[in-house]
């Protein structure tokens, strides 16, 4: 497998912290940034061009949902799965809305968030390859 780029969204220092470790641990994964609130997560996923965005649900300045729109809207092909603590069928609702890939409960960060980035890479990656006519 492929590289994947991770940039991990999270207003805690701690969560971003963890997240970093635990991806880390797994081969072909690298976080490639991190960024505090959604305005900053808005400028990195611009700059770095991750393969998989990491979004918390609710931060200061600009929550996720709103910054998954504007990634959404300037860069359509990101992968944008949403990580947070609460479990709300209307909030994996509104992530689908807005166009995340995916919606990943905290609680479950250790069974669930590798193969939902896996499976979101893959679908960045189909969908970046041309296929000719």
């Amino acid at each position: 497998m492929s590289n994947i780029r991770v940039l991990i969204v999270d207003d805690k220092q701690l969560v971003r912290n963890g997240l970093r470790i635990f991806l880390e641990l797994h081969d072909g994964m690298t976080v490639c940034g991190e960024a505090s609130d959604g305005l900053e997560g808005i400028k990195k996923a611009f700059e770095l061009r991750p393969d998989v965005i990491l979004l918390d649900l609710s931060m200061p300045t600009l929550d996720g949902l709103s910054a998954a729109r504007l990634i959404r809207a300037g860069s359509p092909k990101a992968e944008i799965l949403i990580v947070t603590s609460y479990h709300s069928l209307e909030a994996a609702r509104m992530a689908a809305e807005v166009g995340a890939s995916g919606y990943v409960t905290k609680s479950l960060i250790a069974s669930d968030l590798v193969p939902a980035i896996e499976e979101a890479f893959s679908r960045h990656a189909a969908g970046s390859v041309e296929v000719g006519g």
